[in-house]
């Protein structure tokens, strides 16, 4: 199992604190580096006084989706345009549709990503130091700001607070506390925790190895970049598998065209039998199309007749048997046919209203409406004019 090093965003020329977890051991290193190895897991703890903290219920939801979710979520909670923020969003936690949700000035992430780099540790994680708080009462003293934590909220206040400010913020009602810090607890007037007293980064990297899991800051576009090297042989099993399914695409591919070509020419016979059938004798036009469009075609009646209309209209649906025709209702007296259609989506009824104008015919297109998951509308034939 690969280390998992935790350290606190040092200041400029501050010495570097790290704890380092190993085998269910840590122990704490102090330098001018991270003693980092290829295979180490780093997380860097920043102040929790520059990250809000909070709460939202979401559906699951594809990850960049979560995220602006979650950010018109808490739009009444910020006091900046949701726009202007940037928002990482963290398992789901008791209910699962409940999520931790951070919010953190784009800004100040550019900057604490570029202080990673000089650091040496650019593929880091960054965690708020209060998200890792335990969920009970309690106060920790961090270098230069206090962290509060319960059941349900988190949170960071700066150490320069009035004393009385710090004791505001603290749960009213209930049992006190714990308090974590000889100098926290000097101020607010209470006992420190009995347990002996250990440096910042050591307690906080034993309350993280106790959470199934923290939130990395870095999401969306401040998201961790892989340096490793891309290993052809660990991704043989599934271009192995995308290359079976091309070749099954293929095959499908080919299949339904010869189905489309066998349906084109079931279209074309069905039309020369209507033909045939409405002008007894007469030779069926190798265009037939263009013959029953003529104005002088079958003794020069004023109108297509319902044959006519229909031979028409098949001819004017593409063969890729997306559109079908549901029903055909013809006028005698008008010459008006109207057939009911069926389309994948809203306007696939324009392309046949222009090819049957261009055979001398007046179209009209009556209101469509979604049917499950298909558009069904009505195209009324008239001869032209």
């Amino acid at each position: 199992m690969p280390r998992r090093l935790y350290v606190i965003l040092p200041e400029p020329g501050e010495q570097i604190d790290c704890a380092i977890a190993e085998g269910g051991n840590i122990k704490l290193v102090s330098g001018d580096r991270v003693p980092t190895q290829p295979k180490d897991e780093v997380i860097v703890l920043v102040p929790g006084t520059e990250v809000g903290c909070h709460t939202v219920r979401l559906p699951s939801q594809p990850a960049e989706q979560l995220r602006k979710s979650a950010a018109y979520a808490l739009e009444d909670e910020i006091a900046v345009p949701v726009e202007d923020v940037h928002v990482a969003v963290g398992q789901p936690t008791g209910s699962a549709a409940s999520r931790p949700a951070f919010v953190v000035d784009p800004s100040l992430m550019q900057g604490w990503v570029d202080q990673l780099r000089t650091l040496n540790l650019a593929n880091a994680r960054l965690v708020p130091d209060v998200s890792v708080l335990p969920a009970a009462d309690m106060v920790v003293e961090a270098r230069r700001h206090v962290l509060f934590a319960s059941p349900s909220v988190r949170f960071a206040a700066d150490a320069g607070f009035p004393d009385d400010a710090l004791q505001a913020l603290l749960p009213a009602g209930g049992a006190p506390p714990r308090l974590f810090g000889a100098n926290i607890a000097r101020r607010l007037g209470r006992p420190a925790d009995a347990e002996p007293e250990m440096p910042l980064i050591l307690r906080l990297a034993q309350w993280a190895e106790l959470q199934g899991t923290i939130t990395d800051l870095r999401q969306g576009p401040f998201a961790q970049r892989s340096e490793t090297g891309f290993d052809l042989r660990a991704w043989r099993p599934l271009l192995a598998g995308a290359a079976a399914a091309f070749v099954l695409f293929v095959a499908a591919t080919a299949l339904e065209a010869s189905a489309l070509s066998r349906l084109r020419d079931s279209l074309d016979a069905q039309a020369r039998s209507i033909y045939a059938a409405a002008n007894p004798g007469a030779p069926v036009p190798a265009e037939l199309s263009a013959s029953v469009s003529e104005p002088g075609h079958a003794g020069n009646a004023p109108k297509h007749g319902f044959l006519e209309l229909s031979a028409l209209l098949y001819e004017a649906i593409p063969d890729d048997g997306l559109i079908t025709i549901q029903g055909l209702r013809f006028d005698a007296d008008s010459g008006r046919l109207v057939a009911s259609m069926s389309y994948p989506d809203y306007g696939g009824d324009i392309d046949i209203k222009t090819r049957l104008e261009t055979k001398g015919l007046s179209v009209t297109l009556g209101d469509s409406r979604k049917q499950d998951d298909r558009v069904v509308g009505d195209i009324t034939l008239e001869s032209g004019s």
